[in-house]
């Protein structure tokens, strides 16, 4: 809720209508694929761009799919569920205008995208030594235009996120200085 009704409008105010959003562990597709169909209440399906990233080619195969259960999709607004996906059989198929509005990658082989406005991970880094999330911190700032946002899950935390250079706009929102 808070990033559709106060991050979006806030990034779309800043950044204009074509947001370069990341989903840098997106797992199964549901991450990004919820981000577009969010954002499209807010913009053109034609001006939303998200880039997906996973170090599982099996898991990025099957984001590409788009094939979810009934279970996978429970939470994905009524309007939203009947604009795009389709019954197939005992799952649902996300539509074609939303699979073509991210783009997946290889997290480990590509190079990090840059000039990001939003970068959403969430519920990875938790499995990661201090070390290493202090490093993969880092260069999301990097990753990130100035005035963007990383988005964390709530079972993370970024300690030194003022060392980094972000500052905390909202418990699990941090804005590049």
């Amino acid at each position: 809720k808070i990033l559709e009704n106060e991050v979006f409008p806030k990034l779309i105010q800043k950044f204009g209508k074509n947001l370069k959003i990341w989903s840098a562990a997106c797992s199964t597709g549901d991450e990004p694929y919820s981000l577009v169909m969010a954002l499209s209440r807010h913009l053109p399906l034609a001006n939303i761009k998200v880039i997906a990233t996973d170090i599982d080619k099996q898991v990025i195969d099957t984001a590409r799919m788009g094939l979810y259960n009934e279970k996978s999709i429970a939470s994905v607004p009524d309007d939203l569920k009947k604009k795009y996906f389709t019954k197939v059989g005992n799952s649902y198929q996300i539509s074609d205008e939303i699979k073509k509005r991210v783009e997946f990658k290889d997290l480990l082989k590509d190079p990090y995208p840059g000039g990001c406005n939003l970068i959403v991970c969430r519920n990875v880094v938790i499995y990661f030594t201090e070390e290493a999330k202090d490093e993969i911190y880092a260069k999301f700032y990097k990753a990130l235009a100035t005035g963007g946002v990383l988005f964390i899950g709530s079972t993370e935390q970024i300690m030194n996120y003022r060392e980094i250079g972000f500052e905390r706009d909202k418990s699990f929102f941090f804005e590049k200085a």
